[in-house]
């Protein structure tokens, strides 16, 4: 199970509902880590049901459900819950965030929408930061060509997904003053580089405001400041890895 590290079940509120894993995501999350069939889709895989887009079957590793084009509510609701962590760790930090529920991506440039627009982010030349959240398969699941689908991506497939972001979104905003940033993270916890960057710096304002609020202004900079902001750093990435452990597994429902 090295694909996830397990300190992100630390982060688990058995008595919160949102990022409450039930008995069934449970079964999903570990038949995943473990390449086991997931009960509710191997009877699927049986009876070679059709998934949504009619054009491939459901398999019984819900690797086509995850990369299928065919937006479901599963899907829908995968996106959105490791979007809305997102926006938590933002506002945790400080920023006052405007969540774009219906995002925009086929409209006229000056009206395309990425998932999150922070204000005031702080970056020279720009008013706020805009992130767009995207969930990669780590597996090949909707391939035409017989015997790809369930291998595993050799390819530069974060990057691959960051660059359609960036040229979608990247452009537009910043005639509008608005930097962009992609927020791709692949379903097994990996994070693009520039996601992970973006991590460290609400990090950083986070400690920042704790320390402030505090009172110990004096600390900022110093080593204690630098453990307290690296602890944080790496409880803010379990809890994304415990998002996108409960968003995938929403995939397959």
């Amino acid at each position: 199970m090295t694909w996830m590290r397990l300190a992100l079940l630390a982060s688990l509120r058995p008595q919160r509902q949102p990022t409450r894993f039930t008995g069934e995501i449970w079964v999903n999350f570990f038949c995943q880590a473990l390449g086991a069939p997931i009960p509710l889709l191997h009877a699927h895989a049986v009876a070679r049901t059709q998934c949504a887009c009619q054009k491939f079957v459901l398999d019984q590793n819900g690797n086509h459900v995850i990369t299928c084009k065919k937006k479901h509510t599963g899907a829908i609701t995968g996106h959105d819950h490791v979007m809305c962590v997102s926006v938590q760790l933002a506002r945790n930090s400080g920023l006052r965030v405007r969540i774009n529920h219906k995002v925009a991506t086929t409209a006229t440039d000056s009206n395309k929408q990425g998932d999150v627009q922070a204000m005031e982010f702080g970056i020279p030349g720009y008013d706020d930061l805009v992130w767009d959240v995207s969930l990669v398969s780590d597996r090949i699941s909707s391939s035409t060509q017989h015997g790809l689908n369930g291998k595993l991506q050799l390819g530069d497939y974060l990057n691959a997904r960051a660059r359609i972001k960036n040229n979608r979104y990247k452009r537009d905003h910043a005639a509008k003053n608005i930097a962009f940033a992609p927020a791709i993270l692949s379903v097994t916890g990996k994070i693009h580089p520039e996601f992970l960057r973006l991590l460290w710096v609400l990090t950083d304002m986070q400690t920042v405001k704790y320390f402030n609020l505090v009172g110990d202004e004096e600390d900022i900079g110093n080593e204690r400041f630098k453990w307290s902001r690296a602890t944080t750093f790496s409880y803010n990435r379990n809890v994304i890895g415990l998002a996108v452990a409960y968003g995938r597994d929403k995939f397959v429902y």
